[in-house]
C-alpha cells in the first residue's frame, strides 16, 4: 500500500509540477520580451526627451532667425528699398522702377512681400547683383528671372528667331523677389 501510495505521490508531483514548469519557462520568455521591450522604450523616452529639448529652443532659434535674415513690418519698406539700392550700386547695374506688393494676409506672424525688380547691365554686373543676393543679411528669395538682350544688334538667320550677338553688350533683366516682414 505504501508502495501504491508512492508511486500515486510521484504522479500527482509529475502532473502538478509540469504546469508549473511550462508556466515557469513562459515566465521567463515573457520577462525577457519584457527586457526588450524596456531597452526601446528607454530608446524612445531619449529621443522625445531631445525632441522636448528642441521644442524648448524653438522659439529662441525662430527668434533668433527673424532678427538675423527678416526684416520688422515697421521699418520693412525702407530697409528693402536702401538694401536693393546699396547692391545696385555696388553691382553697377541700372535699375528702373521697383513693384512691391504686400501680401495682405500673414502666415505664421510673416508677412510676404513680393518685389519686381527691372535691371540693366553687363553680364558680369549682373551676375554680382543676384550674388550680392544671395549673400545678403535680409532673406530674398527669386521666383523669376527674365532675361533679355539689350544690344540693338541680333543676328537673324532665315527661319529662326533672333540670336543675340555675344559682344558683352548689356543685358536686360527682370527679376521677380520675395521677402518677409514679421510682426
Amino acid at each position: 500500500m505504501l508502495a501504491v501510495l508512492g508511486v500515486v505521490n510521484v504522479l500527482f508531483f509529475f502532473i502538478l509540477n509540469r504546469p508549473a514548469r511550462t508556466e515557469y519557462e513562459q515566465l521567463q520568455q515573457s520577462m525577457q520580451g519584457l527586457k526588450a521591450q524596456i531597452g526601446t522604450n528607454k530608446s524612445y523616452l531619449a529621443s522625445l526627451k531631445n525632441t522636448s529639448t528642441d521644442l524648448d529652443h524653438f522659439e529662441k532659434d525662430k527668434d533668433a532667425l527673424l532678427m538675423m535674415h527678416l526684416i520688422q513690418r515697421n521699418s520693412g519698406y525702407s530697409h528693402i528699398v536702401s538694401s536693393l539700392d546699396s547692391m545696385v550700386q555696388r553691382s553697377g547695374v541700372k535699375k528702373t522702377k521697383v513693384a512691391f506688393n504686400l501680401d495682405p494676409k500673414p502666415t505664421a506672424g510673416l508677412n510676404s512681400v513680393a518685389i519686381t525688380i527691372p535691371l540693366e547691365g553687363g553680364y558680369k554686373n549682373v551676375v554680382d547683383f543676384i550674388r550680392e543676393l544671395e549673400e545678403s543679411d535680409t532673406f530674398f528669395l527669386i521666383t523669376n528671372i527674365e532675361l533679355a538682350s539689350s544690344d540693338q544688334a541680333a543676328v537673324t538667320q532665315p527661319g529662326q528667331q533672333p540670336v543675340a550677338v555675344a559682344s558683352g553688350g548689356s543685358v536686360g533683366l527682370s527679376l521677380a523677389l520675395e521677402t518677409y516682414f514679421y510682426q
